[in-house]
């Protein structure tokens, strides 16, 4: 029973950054139609300039972390602002801006790697200590990653319904022609959701970055962790998405109890399948509109 407890607890910490990852991603998906594979390279950069600003420059911990989320925003600011509007512009199919945001992931993950090595890179700084509730254990880190994802995740939801750039994202992802017609500027929404995503995106690199170290091919991680809880929780649905990042986190914990944990990303993907078996349209999923954009 304390090993139950503890696996659930373990799941409840990497639920945490695969919520941030699963909503961030789907939010762009949602609002773009995009299979934004670059959000990888976004996770890369954030985790990157954090141990740049952090070791490289001996800057405090919180400051690091600051500076690796503009830098993940600006990145995104770029990919989207330059590379996607300008496909879109030339009228490249959904197929095109696909290949090109993975190869966007594939130069930033090996222009990381050229420059870096592949070693993996640790943050200092963060004050971990070990808590223990009966026989069960855990860190700050790991509470950090919980409650870091839930007030993300909350503010976020609370932008949607109460802001009016939120209200037209909702529109955006609603029906895009018609919020268009209505006045909705389309690119500043685009543009809006990327700044959005990447604010998440970078705090789970961080996150995963303090607690597992950072690699370059952590990009292609984090995009496989990113859309899973989107189509396991709905296209369109952040909510959903949340919640699917814990189920995901659950589903794997859980499994290496009896699996090897080098499966953990097998068990990941049979939630996935089971889920598009049983429930074509996720979880908590809606009809999103499919028009053209």
């Amino acid at each position: 029973m304390a090993l139950f407890v503890q696996l659930l607890l373990n799941g409840i910490w990497s639920g945490s950054v695969y919520a941030l990852l699963g909503v961030s991603w789907g939010l762009i998906f949602a609002a773009t139609r995009t299979f934004h594979f670059a959000h990888g390279a976004t996770f890369v950069v954030a985790a990157y300039f954090t141990y740049i600003i952090r070791s490289g420059l001996g800057a405090p911990l919180v400051l690091a972390a600051v500076g690796g989320i503009l830098a993940a925003v600006l990145f995104g600011l770029i990919v989207e602002g330059i590379l996607y509007q300008w496909l879109r512009r030339s009228y490249a199919t959904a197929l095109v801006i696909f290949i090109a945001s993975l190869g966007v992931l594939i130069f930033v993950e090996n222009t990381v790697a050229m420059i870096f090595g592949t070693d993996a890179k640790s943050l200092t700084g963060f004050p971990i200590k070990t808590i223990r509730i009966g026989v069960v254990g855990f860190t700050t880190l790991h509470l950090t990653m919980l409650f870091t994802a839930l007030l993300l995740v909350i503010a976020l939801m609370a932008f949607l319904e109460k802001t009016n750039q939120g209200k037209a994202i909702r529109a955006v992802i609603s029906n895009p022609e018609m919020a268009e017609v209505i006045g909705i500027n389309i690119r500043k929404v685009f543009l809006s959701v990327h700044v959005l995503a990447a604010i998440l995106v970078g705090s789970a690199a961080i996150l995963t970055t303090l607690e597992r170290g950072g690699t370059p091919d952590l990009g292609h991680w984090a995009i496989l962790y990113a859309f899973m809880p989107v189509i396991i929780g709905g296209v369109g649905s952040m909510p959903g998405a949340a919640v699917a990042g814990y189920i995901v986190g659950f589903a794997e914990s859980i499994g290496i109890w009896k699996i090897a944990s080098q499966w953990q990303l097998g068990i990941a993907f049979i939630v996935l399948l089971a889920v598009l078996v049983l429930r074509p349209n996720g979880l908590f999923g809606f009809s999103v509109y499919r028009g053209k954009i």
